[in-house]
């Protein structure tokens, strides 16, 4: 049987010579400014007629004005129309947007696949121009579909999308994942079997992030702005914000990943993930929390948990679903009883039955798909770190995608 095919990006730093920078930089600026002619045009068009300009008209009058491969300004094209037609979902839904409007100074590189080769070395080898070739000196797994050239945190990063194929979904038992802002994943089988992963050094992050974004504000409302002290402490600020977001990223990819593969090894053959979505509002207004917790659960990474932890169950060949999670870390499973746990025990007063909190929210999200779910016999937790302390990791978790590519490129 054909497997399905799934897209992924990955990434791949880019080590290249001061002259291929000064390069890529020039044409940075070349993209920035047929971006600009794009939304100019199409904004003059609107104006005129008041109807947005197609993309096919758009494209025949942006063609043959640019040092950019054609398929490069068609990717822009296509780009600012995705753009235009999303801000217009998001009006008709009666939020406020604005349709592109912001002139660009660099701007991200597309190649379309007509714009993509492979050198007779094998490496991936990009058509900037008419003649102008970028030899990235990666040479990748596979067929690249797309790809992309940006610039993160001083440094060019090559993008690239390819197939990855989905694994079959096989036979066996339930899992239900709890979310939660203390342990960031607690899975649980219809089994009883469980696995508490835990995130308390994402908290500890977050807590000194808080912590500077203080310190910083109290030090930026002394300065006057655009002095060289000012500018000395946004740059500062941006360092320590960027560093922050790449630690809990990576913590939560490590954690996610290892739910996924403990699902795998236990034979999980559908996930039911609670959606916390909502647990933050009115918690104020309604005084269901302390300051200090009203900041915890608002800055807990809930979206981003569950999309890590559906494409990762797709790419293992394993079935997932979002149901709302209301009452499973306070319904007891035995009696119904609904009690308010102090800590990670979770004990009924009415049965005396007695468990994990949040391993227990787990199996209630199973029953909350399939309600004639049996209570197991005997509930068994393990509890594991998102990264093992005091080892240190040779490669990096925050990919996108599966694997993990070595920053190691040089080239040539």
């Amino acid at each position: 049987m054909e497997q399905d095919q799934v897209i992924k990006a990955r990434h791949v730093v880019l080590r290249i010579e001061p002259e291929q920078e000064s390069l890529l930089r020039a044409f940075q600026q070349e993209a920035a400014r047929c971006w600009n002619d794009i939304v100019s045009t199409a904004k003059e068009y609107y104006a005129e007629t008041r109807k947005w300009i197609g993309k096919g008209d758009l494209q025949k009058i942006l063609k043959g004005d640019y040092q950019l491969h054609s398929q490069t300004i068609q990717a822009l094209t296509d780009k600012f129309v995705a753009n235009r037609a999303t801000t217009a979902e998001i009006r008709r839904q009666g939020s406020k947007a604005r349709y592109p409007w912001r002139e660009k100074r660099y701007l991200t590189i597309p190649f379309k696949q007509m714009a993509i080769r492979k050198s007779p070395a094998g490496t991936l080898e990009l058509s900037l121009a008419s003649g102008v070739h970028f030899d990235t000196g990666f040479v990748p797994p596979e067929d690249v579909n797309t790809c992309e050239i940006l610039w993160r945190k001083g440094r060019y990063v090559l993008s690239y999308t390819s197939d990855y194929p989905e694994a079959e979904p096989e036979d066996g038992v339930h899992g239900g994942i709890d979310i939660g802002e203390i342990h960031p994943v607690a899975v649980c089988t219809e089994t009883g079997a469980g696995l508490v992963v835990s995130g308390r050094e994402v908290r500890s992050i977050k807590r000194r992030r808080n912590k500077s974004l203080g310190w910083f504000s109290r030090a930026l409302s002394r300065c006057k702005k655009g002095s060289r002290r000012w500018k000395r402490l946004i740059r500062a600020k941006g360092r320590m914000k960027s560093k922050s977001n790449n630690q809990v990223r990576d913590l939560l990819h490590q954690a996610t990943r290892k739910a996924i593969a403990w699902c795998k090894e236990m034979g999980v053959a559908e996930l039911v993930i609670g959606n916390p979505a909502g647990v933050e509002k009115d918690t104020k207004k309604r005084r269901r929390l302390t300051r200090k917790s009203r900041q915890k659960v608002s800055q807990m990474e809930a979206g981003t948990i569950k999309k890590y932890l559906r494409y990762k169950a797709q790419e293992a060949g394993i079935n997932s679903c979002l149901t709302q999670e209301r009452g499973t870390s306070s319904d007891c499973p035995v009696c119904g009883c609904k009690n308010h746990p102090a800590g990670r025990t979770y004990h009924c007063v009415q049965c005396g039955f007695k468990s994990h909190r949040d391993g227990k929210a787990g199996f209630m999200m199973i029953r909350k798909k399939y309600p004639d779910t049996p209570l197991p016999e005997k509930f068994t937790f393990s509890h594991v770190q998102s990264i093992p302390k005091y080892r240190k990791r040779v490669l990096p978790a925050c990919v996108d995608g599966p694997g993990v590519v070595p920053s190691s490129l040089v080239i040539a």
